[in-house]
């Protein structure tokens, strides 16, 4: 099993082990970001509700919401691995 440009033909890694759940540490961040989640899209709702004007604070906190979600979510499922094989 060879891929072009990828150096020296290997066969892939065997697949490392299944969590039920995350290590403490991820699970702890994940439920943090997830908590600020959710502090950003109430502010950006309240931040409408009062001013129309404070518009542009809505979409900072909306977009800030959105990304601490998409974090939390990534780190409460156990985190992402960056490497294909344990030589990496």
């Amino acid at each position: 099993m060879s891929v072009e440009g990828h150096g020296a033909p290997h066969e892939p890694a065997a697949p490392g082990p299944r969590y039920v759940m995350p290590p403490f540490a991820l699970l702890w961040r994940g439920i943090v970001l997830l908590m600020l989640a959710a502090v950003a899209f109430f502010g950006a709702e309240e931040a409408v509700r009062r001013n129309w004007l404070m518009l542009p604070v809505s979409s900072v906190l909306g977009i800030t919401g959105v990304l601490a979600a998409w974090a939390g979510l990534i780190e409460v499922s156990g985190g992402e691995k960056f490497d294909d094989h344990p030589w990496v």
